[in-house]
């Protein structure tokens, strides 16, 4: 009897040990989701965090050193990436700012010419779509407000530009309109709108600056120099620049036409940085005094066609 009572505790120690054993096995944690306190999202693949790109559900997503998923605009490996508030990746057409952007398949973003739908496009060295007259490389090119490239017959500000079928410049001539017309029209991307950039013509300067007419914005300042916070007055001023010389708002004269005078030279990107302290596109920088009385500016145009203007020793970006 004592020997069957013993077998019997025998018997459940084993199986009691065999429940134990299989209770702590170690089992493989599964991928999720995780957010933390300050609202930041991580996701875990396994028992570790994951880092850099990551491809869940058919998108991809990027998570910085710290493991925290990354939203907007993102630089990896010198190539810039634009990633949606949730985190995925997009491609396509992207409006950011009141800017179109365009990123390739693989996601990272386009520059320069960009064939998309049949229509060219221009693309800045910041990724940002250009509209109206494009100088590049010594051509002049239209791009509508919709970003695709012109070819034919195009009126802007009272001047009639015929373009050829590669969209350069063929022909420049006065007209007696002031609305835009084009034999050729291309669509594909969503655009923005763009602007001209400021500049001007007179006996001295003659057409080689009609690429400048338009409307322009100050926009934003990008190098305060010594002045106050006053200086910043000058952003949202407006100035256009067509046949007849410069329409803008000058102290004391209030809004007025001026025929002012315009020299040009050049600078290093190397100089334009030490005086501006930004980087640009490109080597060389063209500059165009402009000098009316005791008024002047000086305006800035880079290899990319960014356009500066320069106002009391501070830099503001044109748009």
């Amino acid at each position: 009897m004592k020997n069957f009572k013993l077998k019997n505790l025998v018997f459940v120690a084993a199986i009691t040990l065999v429940a134990t054993a299989t209770v702590v096995l170690p089992t493989k944690a599964s991928a999720a989701w995780r957010q933390a306190d300050n609202s930041s999202w991580s996701y875990s693949d396994g028992d570790a965090a994951v880092s850099g790109w990551k491809s869940i559900n058919g998108n991809w997503y990027f998570f910085d050193s710290n493991s925290v998923m990354k939203t907007g605009w993102v630089n990896d490996g010198g190539k810039w990436y634009y990633l949606a508030s949730s985190g995925e990746m997009k491609t396509g057409w992207i409006s950011d700012g009141g800017k179109w952007y365009y990123t390739n398949p693989s996601g990272d973003m386009q520059t320069g010419w960009l064939l998309n739908n049949g229509a060219w496009y221009y693309l800045n060295s910041s990724g940002d779509m250009k509209t109206g007259l494009l100088e590049l490389n010594g051509k002049t090119y239209y791009l509508s407000d919709s970003g695709s490239m012109k070819t034919g017959t195009v009126t802007i500000n009272g001047v009639s530009y015929t373009f050829g079928q590669n969209g350069e410049k063929v022909t420049t001539s006065t007209a007696n309109q002031s609305t835009t017309n084009t034999t050729t029209s291309s669509s594909g991307g969503s655009g923005g709108s763009g602007g001209s950039s400021s500049g001007s013509k007179n006996d001295d300067t003659d057409s080689s600056y009609e690429y400048l007419y338009g409307t322009w914005t100050v926009g934003d300042l990008v190098y305060k120099g010594s002045n106050n916070d006053s200086i910043e007055s000058y952003v949202g001023e407006q100035f256009t620049i067509s046949k007849d010389g410069i329409t803008a708002t000058l102290p004391v004269l209030g809004v007025t036409t001026i025929n002012p005078t315009i020299k040009e030279s050049s600078m290093t990107a190397s100089e334009f940085k030490s005086k501006w302290k930004i980087s640009v596109s490109g080597s060389t920088v063209k500059r165009l005094h402009i000098s009316y009385s005791s008024y002047s500016a000086d305006m800035y145009i880079t290899e990319d066609d960014t356009k500066y203007v320069s106002v009391k020793g501070a830099l503001f970006e044109l748009q």
